[in-house]
């Protein structure tokens, strides 16, 4: 059977100096248990299983259930964001454009910034699926190039995002999207900020809460367009870019990165998808809110 190892750039035996934490009888008996219970074209390796048994706080019994959730909600519900991915695909190609996206390491506490804003403001060029696509295929390849994380933080600039654009939303790819962040990720979500709050962002937000746990809720800091400033000022400068004040490089530069990074990579996209579904699905998924979908309300919406 196929497996992925080439594309890893850590090893098992890097993770187990870096995680002290990590048995290697528990990485032996989970690769096991997924011969036996994951229903894939290929055969996972140590290291991805590693990246699993460490999100999940090294609990095995815990890392079953998040494997199968991964792979089950993958294949069937969060297919729309886990299929297609090419990243040559002229379509993830210009989400690429309209979104910025970028991944900034914090070296010294092992946290991974992801800054993601609009740069064409135009809502018809907007389509959140995708943006969500190639968040975790960004996130896929810091894993494979660096390994794993305490955890990520995602910073949402919510600046110049409209109502226009928080219809564009379907509620089913939310809904699952959310069961896919709390249930089935193979690395850390360790803070959710949400700056420059706008009514699109609450009504986005408004949206995806009800599908949300307390403890997902809780790791969300939303600020205000009169706050944000100040709250940047409280991260790390290293990992603010310059565009921020801060003195990490403007986002445009670490997004052209990204964009050669993952094209870079994109044999490995392409062999995931074949080690997951045995095949590449070509057809983008541009699905956007249906109009018989209700949006919920904006009540306990908590912005500082």
């Amino acid at each position: 059977m196929i497996t992925l190892e080439k594309y890893f750039k850590v090893s098992a035996q890097q993770e187990y100096e870096k995680n002290p934490q990590l048995s290697a009888a528990d990485v032996e008996e989970l690769l096991k248990w997924s011969d036996e219970n994951i229903n894939l074209y290929g055969k996972l390796i140590d290291i991805q299983i590693i990246m699993f048994l460490h999100a999940c706080d090294y609990d095995k019994e815990y890392a079953k259930k998040v494997i199968s959730q991964c792979y089950n909600l993958r294949a069937k519900k969060c297919a729309p964001f886990f299929t297609a991915r090419d990243p040559a695909h002229p379509f993830n190609q210009r989400q690429l454009d309209v979104v910025n996206i970028n991944i900034i390491p914090d070296e010294e506490n092992r946290y991974g910034y992801i800054w993601s804003q609009l740069k064409i403001m135009d809502a018809s060029e907007y389509y959140p699926t995708v943006a969500s696509k190639l968040t975790f295929m960004a996130i896929e390849l810091d894993q494979i190039e660096h390994g794993t994380k305490s955890g990520y933080r995602m910073v949402l600039d919510s600046n110049n995002f409209g109502l226009s654009h928080a219809l564009r939303y379907s509620l089913s790819n939310a809904r699952h999207l959310m069961l896919y962040v709390q249930e089935g990720t193979p690395f850390v979500i360790d803070k959710i900020y949400i700056l420059n709050v706008t009514s699109g962002t609450e009504r986005v937000y408004s949206m995806l809460k009800p599908f949300m746990s307390a403890s997902l809720i809780n790791k969300i800091i939303i600020k205000s367009v009169s706050k944000t400033s100040e709250f940047i000022k409280t991260l790390p400068q290293t990992i603010v870019p310059k565009d921020y004040g801060g003195l990490a490089p403007i986002m445009k530069e670490t997004n052209e990165i990204l964009k050669q990074r993952l094209l870079d990579n994109r044999n490995y996209f392409l062999d995931e998808e074949k080690f997951r579904n045995g095949s590449v699905k070509d057809e983008v998924n541009t699905t956007i809110i249906d109009e018989d979908e209700n949006v919920h309300s904006f009540k306990n919406l908590s912005i500082d």
